[in-house]
């Protein structure tokens, strides 16, 4: 049975909505133990320590491993995708995160966690070395809304022009606006539903 990581986004946590639904409909279907959402410390370095550690114990587990990655943890999703040739679902993804965050550098308050940090330099650095082209995107969906007010999703588009899956709606926003209508369809894609 695959097991299902959510990484969620930039100043967001484990009680990001979309994870929480997700989560849910694990629990409705029996799966809830199949089903994690990491919170992640604000350093992108740390954080995807973090990710490799939680994936490798899963696998080291006997399970088989996808990806649902929003905004920067889309970003984060593309790039462990790549590095342990994993499925991912990315949401509205921020491919272009080291520059985007370049506009947050200063003093941060997480909204969800109420933690305070400082944003610098050498952290868009870190977004930098994980910028890498994912070659083999056939194991991608990407889903994206054009109205996203945060990102360019022509940017995703570009970045990941041969993906397995496109979803790509006019309208919507940055929280890609109707998710709960694609769950099982992810789930589906995940292999945990037929």
């Amino acid at each position: 049975m695959p097991y299902l990581i959510y990484v969620h986004g930039f100043n967001s946590s484990e009680l990001s909505h979309k994870s929480q639904l997700v989560a849910q409909r694990m629990v409705e279907l029996g799966l809830g133990d199949h089903f994690e959402c990491p919170r992640l410390p604000w350093q992108p370095a740390k954080a995807i320590n973090l990710l490799q550690q939680c994936i490798e114990q899963k696998q080291h587990d006997g399970h088989s491993v996808v990806l649902i990655g929003s905004s920067l943890g889309g970003f984060y999703a593309a790039y462990l995708s790549q590095q342990f040739d994993l499925p991912a679902i990315l949401v509205n993804p921020a491919v272009e995160a080291p520059s985007l965050l370049r506009h947050f550098l200063g003093e941060q308050v997480n909204p969800y966690t109420g933690e305070r940090y400082m944003l610098e330099e050498r952290h868009m650095s870190e977004l930098e070395s994980m910028d890498h082209a994912v070659d083999d995107q056939y194991r991608l969906w990407l889903m994206v809304q054009k109205a996203d007010e945060v990102l360019n999703a022509n940017a995703a588009l570009a970045r990941f022009p041969h993906v397995g899956k496109l979803t790509c709606e006019e309208g919507g926003d940055h929280s890609f606006a109707g998710f709960d209508r694609f769950i099982d369809d992810i789930l589906r894609f995940s292999g945990i539903l037929k």
